[in-house]
């Protein structure tokens, strides 16, 4: 089976979870014996290819490109969604006029690539039900979860501590932007005098400056990104791990910190829940009381062992690999996996539960 993977151009140097989500499946698809190939390009040859798989739709362009290419050469095509609703967030941003409008005009790119694929692969069932509410006439899927190397697992923090002489802190990996909403946790965690790291790449330049300034008077160290063995010893090093963001599907990060032995404090927008379920503490995004209250709980009560074994036993590369290669055989024709389908009717899935509709 020859596999053509294609994202956003960007996705080459401006690395986020969709980047990863593709480097990660094609190369745990390969220890399956498919051979996969990456493009970025809009208009690839793709007639070597037994199935194109197309990454992302939030920035919808390069996607939208991509996909007209594939349709003209009749090729068949799967779609990792990566969506979620950026409503709410816009209604909360400090300048959302430009975003909103793009939003707008880019909607009937999304409607005729969701429409227009032969099979969709949203990474939870909260994320195709969400993807039916707002699309018509949208094809069969089959949910592939978010993935994590199960190497997490096996860290230790001595080098975080002999780097930085920290441990036993709060932690948030992500880079600096306004949907990550550092802001709200710096101020969360100083009411809480918690201290806290945060890791991850300079995404806005204003809003990093707000975050530093917010800082002051916190024990709140910034560290730019890290190589995977370095953020394995930060998370085996950490407390408690915090995403509060807007919204996430679910984050990486909150599944590769779980898998590190942290207490997991996630935004309630988005798929988390569906992940972690009881085993994570949730908080709104649009209030800091919130926050403080799902950091001290987390704080107080610690790692949830059970977590990080639920994480390893179904949320590993391999097991999205090998899901993802069993949805490429349905789209194919190969075989009868028509048990991994969901048609809307709120089927029961052994891996992520019962369908949200």
């Amino acid at each position: 089976m020859r596999i053509l993977m294609q994202n956003r151009t960007s996705s080459r140097y401006a690395i986020a979870g969709d980047s990863v989500q593709m480097r990660k499946t094609g190369e745990y698809l390969r220890k399956l014996g498919v051979e996969v190939e990456f493009d970025f390009t809009p208009e690839p040859d793709v007639r070597e290819f037994d199935l194109v798989h197309l990454f992302n739709t939030i920035p919808i362009e390069d996607t939208y490109r991509q996909y007209r290419n594939a349709k003209r050469n009749r090729a068949k095509i799967v779609l990792s969604t990566v969506f979620w609703d950026p409503a709410e967030y816009l209604r909360y941003r400090k300048e959302p006029a430009a975003f909103a409008r793009w939003w707008e005009e880019t909607q009937p790119l999304r409607q005729e690539v969701l429409a227009g694929v032969d099979l969709l692969l949203p990474n939870s069932h909260a994320e195709l039900a969400l993807l039916r509410k707002i699309y018509d006439d949208l094809p069969p899927a089959v949910v592939v979860p978010n993935g994590v190397d199960s190497s997490f697992a096996w860290a230790t923090g001595e080098r975080f501590y002999r780097r930085w002489g920290r441990r036993d802190f709060l932690l948030s990996v992500g880079r600096i932007s306004p949907r990550k909403n550092q802001l709200a946790l710096i101020e969360a965690a100083g009411k809480l005098h918690l201290p806290l790291v945060l890791i991850g790449p300079l995404n806005d330049g204003l809003y990093y400056q707000e975050c530093r300034k917010k800082a002051a008077g916190v024990d709140c160290c910034f560290i730019d990104t890290m190589n995977p063995t370095e953020l394995a010893s930060a998370y085996a090093a950490a407390r408690v791990h915090a995403l509060v963001s807007w919204y996430d599907t679910p984050g990486l990060v909150s599944l590769e910190a779980a898998l590190g032995g942290c207490a997991i404090v996630t935004t309630d927008r988005g798929s988390a829940a569906e992940y972690f379920g009881e085993y994570a503490f949730y908080c709104q995004p649009d209030d800091v009381d919130s926050i403080v209250r799902a950091l001290e709980a987390a704080w107080q009560a610690g790692p949830e062992p059970l977590l990080a074994q639920k994480v390893l036993e179904n949320y590993t590369w391999e097991k999205v690999a090998e899901r993802t290669y069993a949805a490429y055989c349905l789209c194919l024709g190969h075989g009868s996996n028509t048990g991994l389908l969901e048609d809307g009717r709120g089927i029961s899935d052994p891996l992520l539960g019962p369908e949200i509709e």
